[in-house]
């Protein structure tokens, strides 16, 4: 009796240990994504974004944002905006990041750390390297990041209009929720 009490014991074991090694993330609301790009005679252009969403799939974790929606409060600027991103044909930018390769808190618990990831938009693909804060809360993660983003390595022509001109590096900044589901 008290075998089948260790073996039922050590198989309940097993079956939590894969289902929580087999969870996959999602974003589970609470995004803030913006923006900052300045550029000569001290233009600052802050930018945001109406939505965030992250899935993992296969041990990657996924994180889009469409592109077609980033908002400056000029309209003309943000028509521009959207041209000089190609979002008539990419209309996403996506970052995906091995799980494997982020540092995830424990429960109550929160970690600083970076991570390098590919991240797509305009069509073109690069590395970018991340820094970030993750706090946990029972199954909910709540993430914040930060990125600079040369747009020269995804091939987006650096915006002039009457000799001012953006500079290449753009800040990111993105805070959203995951949930281990």
């Amino acid at each position: 009796m008290k075998r089948r009490a260790l073996i039922a014991s050590l198989l309940s074991a097993a079956l939590t240990v894969s289902a929580i090694a087999s969870a996959a993330l999602v974003s589970a609301g609470d995004e803030d994504v913006t923006f900052l790009a300045e550029g000569t005679a001290g233009m600052k252009i802050n930018g945001k974004a109406s939505s965030l969403s992250a899935r993992e799939h296969n041990g990657v974790l996924r994180i889009t944002v469409p592109v077609g929606d980033l908002k400056t409060g000029i309209g003309l600027r943000d028509r521009h905006l959207r041209g000089y991103l190609k979002t008539d044909k990419n209309p996403n930018a996506t970052l995906q990041i091995d799980r494997a390769k982020l540092k995830l808190p424990a429960d109550g618990k929160e970690l600083r750390s970076s991570a390098t990831g590919q991240f797509t938009i305009a069509g073109v693909t690069k590395p970018l390297k991340f820094t970030y804060k993750a706090k946990r809360t029972g199954s909910d993660y709540h993430v914040q990041a930060l990125a600079t983003v040369d747009i020269r390595d995804h091939d987006i022509e650096q915006p002039c209009w009457l000799r001012v001109c953006v500079e290449p590096d753009v800040k990111l900044k993105v805070k959203f929720k995951l949930r281990d589901k």
